[in-house]
């Protein structure tokens, strides 16, 4: 039964595209609906406020959106519904809170596994998720 709604986070890497790619290739065939791009940002000092913290905000707003540029293409290309969310957080505590107001059905993530050698089979990100969420995740290994 395919899923209506699929998270798929996307991260700040420099390879964001090949890895968002991978995970959108394992996501479109789960959805008979939306495919939801998150693309978590860093938290922002507390110590930036203001005008500086708008201008702040923007830059790194415009800078995801162009990272997500690819991916968004080639989901309009095969006409697969889908949004994208930009926030600031906590990356896994993030994932799991846009999961839970999206309500998805399901979360794909990209992991490769390499961040250090007590998480060797997933990556410490997709490890934290799938610790703190009852959503189900497909992890997609490299």
């Amino acid at each position: 039964m395919p899923y209506s709604k699929v998270l798929v986070p996307v991260g700040g890497r420099k390879d964001t595209v090949e890895r968002g790619l991978k995970a959108l290739a394992h996501a479109r065939p789960l959805t008979s609906g939306e495919i939801i791009l998150l693309h978590v940002l860093d938290p922002l000092p507390g110590t930036v406020g203001g005008e500086a913290r708008e201008a702040m905000l923007k830059e790194e707003r415009q800078k995801a959106e162009v990272a997500l540029r690819p991916l968004l293409n080639a989901l309009t290309e095969e006409k697969t519904p889908y949004r994208v969310i930009i926030e600031h957080g906590t990356v896994a505590d993030t994932i799991v809170r846009v999961a839970h107001e999206q309500e998805a059905d399901i979360i794909v993530m990209f992991t490769d596994g390499r961040d250090d050698v007590s998480s060797m089979l997933i990556g410490s990100i997709t490890e934290r998720v799938l610790r703190i969420t009852d959503t189900p995740l497909l992890a997609v290994r490299r």
